[in-house]
């Protein structure tokens, strides 16, 4: 005890052990900032102590300087991973915490050395935590077996809440088709699958996830296990499905535009061509005047109200797009007679023509429309088309 008091006495020892001890070491204040580090430590990860000062020590370690003993997987200065041991020891005055010493011993050359100290499921661990995507492993069967710590910060569950469930309990139900068609193709000696699909977070939303899946299989090709890395995709989802609308939809009144409507009428026309089919072609009398007179901000807010009282006149009988301009298309698919398609005419007119309140602004328009009918008219979209147009024009020149 006497030695021992005499060694703690002498001036600087704690500033020797601190320099010249072969771990690396960093001391931190209470409030988790780094304030010195030792030239091992600065040795170990390659930066200069002001570099390595100028760090976030969350940033530094991922976030994981929480435990007093713990193994982790750090990056070096260049990038490379190390492997190393860190212990955290309270530093202590008159009674009080005071800051923390953090001492790495650096353990990477002997894992490559003997790769026995390390086993697989340890190094999985070391890399998945450092991931930013989610590596998981799940039997033959489905069942997670494990999870990367990082399922917590992306989808909200603790790995325990997902190890030993069923794979398809995260998936979305209308996703689970497809994902059988996916599970179905590892019986095929095929070894590497990729699935995009909607993944369940923990608050209840979906996110959208492309999986990359690796199956690990016996010698007689039975599997034993697969891994998945899944990576959040649901920004790119979101712009892919944005463009794609934008690229059939119009962007005045949400309808259809005229590439969707054409492409859905030729379907119909492909898939039913022994059923008929009407096609109506509406043209805005007046709109021209709103829209010379009140200005185009007008004319775009009458557009989507006749939009609306389009698809509520037409409701489930069949489909609405905007043609262009003051031109909106309808398709009714298999029609019982054309006596219910003049009917439905005449309630469109009466919707049109009923004024529209706009900006205080009391506006009146009216619609005149051509019909075309399948089999009759026509066996193709130009076909109807062009009759429904002429019949229209028929229709407008009869209001003069």
């Amino acid at each position: 005890m006497e030695l021992q008091n005499k060694i703690l006495e002498q001036h600087g020892v704690f500033q020797r052990f601190f320099d010249y001890h072969p771990d690396g070491i960093i001391l931190m204040d209470m409030n988790g900032q780094m304030v010195d580090a030792n030239a091992a430590v600065l040795n170990i990860f390659g930066y200069t102590k002001e570099e390595l000062l100028e760090i976030p020590l969350k940033q530094l370690m991922n976030g994981t300087a929480d435990n007093s003993r713990q193994r982790l997987a750090i990056p070096h200065k260049q990038g490379q991973l190390l492997y190393v041991n860190l212990t955290v020891i309270p530093l202590m005055s008159e009674g009080k915490e005071v800051g923390k010493m953090l001492t790495f011993e650096d353990i990477t050359q002997s894992l490559k050395q003997n790769r026995g100290l390390l086993n697989i499921q340890e190094m999985f661990t070391l890399i998945s935590e450092k991931s930013q995507n989610i590596i998981s492993s799940f039997s033959s069967d489905g069942m997670f077996t494990y999870i990367s710590p990082t399922v917590t910060a992306l989808l909200g569950y603790t790995p325990e809440e997902v190890i030993g469930q069923p794979q398809i309990n995260f998936n979305h139900p209308d996703d689970f088709a497809r994902l059988l068609d996916t599970q179905n193709t590892y019986h095929i000696d095929k070894d590497t699958v990729r699935f995009t699909g909607r993944v369940l977070h923990k608050n209840g939303e979906y996110r959208w996830y492309e999986t990359t899946v690796e199956v690990i299989r016996d010698e007689s090709g039975n599997i034993l296990q697969k891994i998945g890395v899944g990576r959040d995709v649901t920004e790119r989802k979101e712009a892919e499905e944005l463009i794609s609308h934008l690229a059939y939809h119009d962007s005045v009144t949400e309808l259809p535009n005229r590439r969707l409507f054409k492409q859905k009428v030729q379907e119909l026309l492909d898939d039913s061509k022994q059923q008929v089919h009407g096609l109506m072609l509406i043209d805005l009398d007046g709109f021209k005047f709103v829209n010379d007179n009140f200005g185009h901000e007008i004319g775009d807010q009458l557009l989507i109200e006749v939009a609306n009282r389009l698809s509520a006149a037409i409701g489930n009988k069949g489909l609405v797009a905007r043609w262009g301009g003051d031109e909106f298309t309808v398709i009714c698919a298999n029609i019982e007679n054309k006596a219910n398609l003049q009917l439905l005419m005449e309630n469109i007119k009466r919707a049109i023509s009923a004024p529209f309140i706009i900006e205080g602004k009391q506006l009146k328009i009216g619609a005149s429309i051509g019909l075309s009918i399948s089999i009759v008219d026509g066996d193709s979209v130009e076909l109807l088309i062009k009759k429904a147009d002429a019949e229209m024009y028929r229709a407008k020149n009869q209001l003069k």
